[in-house]
């Protein structure tokens, strides 16, 4: 066994690592609670001074772990982990001081507990401690019994001590900060009614949307400044800028599409000389970032599940064979068809399934072509330094020539995305206005920036927002008109009509019936817990609501029968307030430690320099 393990141990030490120096003290393994002169330190908390190095290392194990798990990270997730880091150690630092103060630690059976009780992740489906196909816990804690583990796999130690002066420190101080939440028994009460009493009613929605148009007409010079005056705070920005782009897509070329194309059919090849399997292939090859981990394979479907074309080919192999590449809109792929079902009707074409695996490259530019863009973006940025940006960018009708509109540090830039090195160049210290970039590329293509317009920080001129505040006034008249219009089907509906009377013509009202259903409940048309389900809850049968606004519009309900819970079978209450007690006791111990740590951040001297360092 133990050489076994020799031979996951590098898997294992990124997996550890990952798992305890790039996460926070409360983590999904063990638990979970919800929880940054010249700049050398990535920042201060309560003194602490966390290095750079530290930080980056941090950071950049974070990035590796995304990518191992997903090979395209969405641009905007990917720029926000500095802040996640920074954040997590943030939490870390501020929980470790309390937990000195109060002394807490755990002993070698709460520490050895621990881990029995929560196998290491990667550990849990490593093939040596597989019994039948399932995890056995014997042979684990055989392992974890043995001296040896220790001194082969020095990381155990590292582990030992992560579990031993921060997890269970914290859990215990988790534990202490939640031991005085008590539910009261009006608070039991109230989630037991929200949960069981039920009530039969009508309701009667006008949602705002269909009333706000697209005309700004009856919007007045004097409504924008009068909310502009009164909305100061709302327009109050840091250093923002407006950049040019000239954008020069990565596009494969039909010479790049053949190639990629006798790529597949050299792998092919490959699979049917022997070379390697089709599944080897798969994970080392397929840009399928859904199936290449998995050898490629499919599962089973059947047809009108792919696209047309990839269909035919699959149900056109037998059992075994291996298609030759196959060009769906996706790229080119190759198919290989394990097994098949064919129904007992022979003449049921549509019983007929397959399981099957896939390779695809996806119709990405060669290298070459690449290259080729890289040398137009620095032919064009030499000739934007001799005639102008503008004028540079519109000599050439094969690329595009927009600007980003305001954005801030940190923000996704406005019509690109994430690209690396744009935050250096619009942020940085020493750039001056109308200086143009170097070239820089993402996915999608080569960019060349330039300044168009710097906002200082401070309130933002009434020009610069008008257009913000005009969608925030088409908002408030789009509530004044629903709320208008549910008035008007309000008092018809006081007025003894049915709800399909005044539902018919009325394509701006949304009615429907809610059968025994309770406050807390989720109703489609109303959302969970809504507003309108807690009134229907608290009127007499036939009564009408008021009108109840919510985000989105206007409701109100007709009751028609209520069913409160039967409160006189003393055990079953009993049980369900039960319940409802462990359920109000477990969001109010979820409060407390939320406001706990909140003022326990307020008061901390924290300053983060991490804006400086990672501005893309």
């Amino acid at each position: 066994m133990i050489q076994k393990m020799r031979e996951l141990a590098p898997m294992l030490m990124i997996v550890i690592l990952v798992a305890f120096v790039g996460g926070t003290i409360f983590l999904d393994w063990g638990m979970n609670v919800m929880g940054q002169g010249r700049a050398t330190a990535a920042g201060k908390i309560n003194g602490k001074e966390i290095s750079l190095e530290h930080f980056d290392r941090l950071v950049n194990m974070e990035r590796y772990r995304l990518q191992e798990a997903s090979r395209d990270i969405p641009p905007q997730q990917y720029r926000m982990i500095p802040a996640q880091v920074w954040n997590q150690e943030v939490n870390r630092v501020l929980l470790e001081g309390v937990i000195r103060q109060m002394r807490l630690g755990s002993t070698d059976q709460e520490v050895f507990e621990y881990l029995r009780r929560n196998p290491i992740p990667g550990l849990d489906t490593a093939s040596v401690f597989m019994t039948g196909g399932q995890f056995d816990t014997a042979k684990y804690v055989q392992w974890l019994n043995t001296p040896q583990t220790y001194t082969m796999y020095p990381f155990m130690v590292e582990i030992e001590n992560q579990v031993s002066r921060q997890i269970l420190p914290s859990m215990k101080l988790d534990a202490l900060l939640k031991a005085g939440v008590f539910v009261s028994p009006a608070e039991a009460a109230h989630e037991f009614s929200m949960r069981n009493d039920k009530a039969t009613f009508e309701f009667f929605k006008v949602p705002a949307r269909p009333f706000r148009g697209a005309d700004e007409s009856g919007i007045t010079d004097k409504m924008i400044s009068d909310f502009y005056a009164a909305n100061q705070s709302r327009f109050h920005t840091e250093e923002q800028i407006d950049l040019y782009f000239v954008k020069i897509p990565k596009i494969a070329t039909a010479a790049d599409l053949e190639f990629n194309r006798k790529t597949l059919d050299d792998i092919r090849k490959g699979i049917k000389s022997g070379e390697f399997t089709f599944e080897v292939a798969a994970e080392a090859e397929s840009d399928d970032e859904g199936t290449a981990p998995r050898g490629g394979d499919l599962g089973w479907f059947g047809r009108g599940t792919m696209v047309p074309e990839f269909e035919a080919a699959a149900f056109s192999l037998g059992i075994g064979e291996i298609s030759d590449p196959v060009k769906t809109a996706f790229g080119y792929h190759i198919i290989k068809v394990e097994d098949r079902t064919e129904p007992e009707d022979t003449a049921d074409v549509a019983g007929v399934r397959v399981r099957a695996r896939h390779i695809l490259i996806k119709d990405n530019p060669t290298n070459e072509t690449l290259d080729a863009l890289s040398e137009k973006a620095d032919e064009l940025r030499r000739l934007m330094r001799t005639t102008g940006f503008a004028e540079a960018a519109k000599s050439d009708p094969s690329v595009t020539f927009d600007s980003t509109g305001l954005f801030g540090r940190g923000d996704a830039i406005p019509k690109i995305g994430h690209l690396s090195g744009a935050g250096v160049f619009a942020f940085g210290r020493n750039q001056r206005g109308g200086d143009i970039s170097d070239p820089l590329d993402n996915q999608d293509a080569f960019y060349i920036l330039a300044v168009r317009e710097r906002a200082k920080k401070g309130v933002r001129p009434l020009s610069a927002v008008r257009d913000q505040i005009v969608d925030a006034l088409k908002d408030t008249l789009a509530m004044r008109d629903a709320r208008a219009h549910a008035q008007q089907a309000l008092e018809k509906v006081r007025g003894g009509a049915a709800m399909a009377d005044v539902q018919e013509g009325d394509n701006k009202l949304v009615t429907g019936l809610a059968e025994d259903q309770a406050a807390g409940a989720y109703l489609p048309q109303l959302g969970h817990a809504s507003k309108a389900a807690s009134v229907a809850l608290s009127l007499p049968a036939g009564n009408t609501s008021d009108l109840v606004a919510d985000k989105d519009g206007y409701s109100f309900v007709r009751v028609i029968s209520r069913n409160e819970a039967d409160r006189a079978n003393e055990e079953a209450v009993r049980m369900q307030a039960r319940q409802a007690a462990d359920m109000a006791r477990m969001q109010g111990r979820q409060m407390v430690y939320n406001e706990w740590y909140r003022h326990l951040r307020d008061r901390a001297r924290i300053v983060s320099n991490i804006d400086r360092f990672y501005l893309d």
